[in-house]
């Protein structure tokens, strides 16, 4: 029987996402006491990247290994020149678990369906949900529910954005994405809890701040208009006392974010970040 794959989180139910983001945080605590359960023991787990990257495949790579199985670097493509099924097919003779970052999420989506094998989507230019997951995991471990939790992305309506509007699909959370209004979603992207605003000032009512990268080549009038959302102390320090400001990376100083928003004590962008590799982990340990 098919296993469960991880593409969008909006495919999963509320109860699975609290199970991974739980078992996350146990595993988090193993990580630093050194003491990592060797439940992947014999599992084989391949990985596939057509995009840049290196934190989700260092994760993978690093978390298989620690909880007792294998992780190989596999160099065939989903946009190259095999079919799905032949390339599923022959995934299947060899692996457990697939992990792939490829531009296409409906391709992502053609792969799982031929392939027996759960499939991870460790990045599409449509979705990030491992990376969303990591940080839902981070933001349980320190505020113990997520329940009425009002997140801002800052930037474009981008894969990290989009994989924020996914979570509020499943979880009792409310997600607006802020930026000019060129590079917002369109109306029916939206939904109950998922919506847009150009105003920077929604930003300051938001218990987590997210942000993601400027546009490669923004058009004059994004230009001019997106310094007023860069993330900066001043900002910070009119937010909620206990507002979560966890950067997407790679983060670019003086685009969406100011040096001293890096500095400030409510930036927790590293020990956010170490949950990247726990979730992933308790997607992996769950599904084999």
């Amino acid at each position: 029987m098919k296993q469960i794959d991880l593409l969008s989180l909006s495919d999963l139910d509320q109860p699975i996402v609290e199970q991974l983001a739980v078992r996350a945080i146990e595993l988090g605590a193993c990580w630093i006491s050194r003491n990592m359960p060797q439940t992947l023991s014999g599992a084989r787990v391949g990985s596939i990247a057509e995009l840049p990257g290196w934190r989700n495949p260092t994760a993978l790579a690093l978390g298989v290994a620690a909880m007792g199985g294998i992780n190989v670097n596999v160099t065939a493509k989903l946009e190259g020149a095999e079919t799905i099924e032949d390339l599923a097919g022959y995934m299947d003779n060899w692996f457990d678990l697939m992990a792939i970052r490829t531009p296409s999420l409906p391709r992502l989506r053609a792969f799982a369906d031929a392939l027996d094998a759960p499939v991870m989507n460790l990045r599409t230019n449509d979705n990030h949900p491992c990376e969303v997951l990591g940080d839902l995991a981070f933001v349980l471990s320190q505020r113990g529910s997520w329940d009425g939790l009002r997140v801002a992305v800052v930037g474009p309506a981008g894969n990290i954005a989009r994989s924020w509007f996914e979570a509020a699909e499943t979880l009792s959370i409310e997600v607006v994405q802020v930026a000019p209004p060129s590079l917002l979603f369109s109306a029916a992207d939206c939904g109950a809890r998922r919506r847009t605003a150009d105003d920077p000032r929604v930003i300051e009512d938001a218990d987590l701040i997210v942000t993601d990268c400027w546009p490669s080549a923004p058009s004059r009038e994004e230009r001019d208009a997106l310094p007023s959302f860069r993330i900066t102390a001043v900002l910070l320090d009119r937010c909620r006392p206990d507002v979560f400001f966890i950067p997407c990376p790679p983060v670019t100083r003086g685009e969406e974010v100011a040096a001293d928003a890096m500095r400030h004590q409510r930036c927790l962008a590293t020990s956010a970040k170490a949950f990247l590799m726990h979730a992933q982990n308790a997607f992996v340990e769950s599904v084999l």
